[in-house]
């Protein structure tokens, strides 16, 4: 049996059809896959192998490849007036006060109390959404980038696999080494048939 193969993601990004996939495929392999509120973090700690990473660019350390970009919005109170508009802008909140902070279910309830807006990524706002909060899309907001992230040095067996997953690569894809192995011998054996 490998070592572990250890991801974290942060709130907000879904890893379940990936990790599903890589289980069904590398069923001998204990996948470790946890939430963290640092995934870089958890990376730089040696405590992942690969992470997803929100707003992350590559750099000497590390790898990236960038996976899907989503909207920023604005989560405020359900009585707010602003929730009476149609559309909404990032100029409309520049005066209102913003609650600022790690995503979590206390920033939520700051914003429920009143005591301003925030912008979150959608997956973040939905993740923690309440009944006495509404998420706002705002037409001109930045968008949040999530990337697939790795060390440079020391990586995992099991990362360009991993890669190929997310990617959409089937099993039997030539890009995996069993496999192109495999149809490497069939072919050889098929061409001494013929001769």
């Amino acid at each position: 049996m490998s070592s572990p193969f250890r991801v974290a993601f942060p709130l907000g990004v879904t890893v379940g059809k990936w990790t599903r996939t890589f289980e069904q495929r590398f069923p001998r392999v204990e996948l470790v896959v946890r939430p963290s509120d640092d995934p870089l973090a958890a990376l730089a700690a040696g405590e992942a192998d690969m992470v997803f990473a929100r707003d992350a660019e590559p750099d000497d350390e590390r790898h990236l490849i960038p996976l899907y970009a989503e909207d920023v919005v604005a989560v405020v109170h359900h009585e707010h007036l602003l929730t009476l508009e149609e559309t909404w802008r990032l100029a409309d909140f520049d005066d209102e006060p913003r609650v600022t902070g790690k995503p979590s279910e206390a920033l939520m309830r700051s914003v429920a109390s009143g005591d301003g807006v925030a912008l979150l990524p959608a997956s973040v706002a939905k993740a923690l959404r309440r009944r006495d909060v509404v998420a706002l899309r705002l037409e001109d907001a930045p968008q949040s980038r999530i990337g697939l992230t790795w060390p440079r040095e020391g990586q995992h067996p099991l990362v360009d696999e991993f890669i190929g997953i997310v990617r959409g690569r089937t099993a039997h894809s030539s890009r995996n080494p069993d496999v192109a192995a495999r149809e490497r011998a069939g072919g050889a054996r098929a061409r001494k048939r013929r001769r």
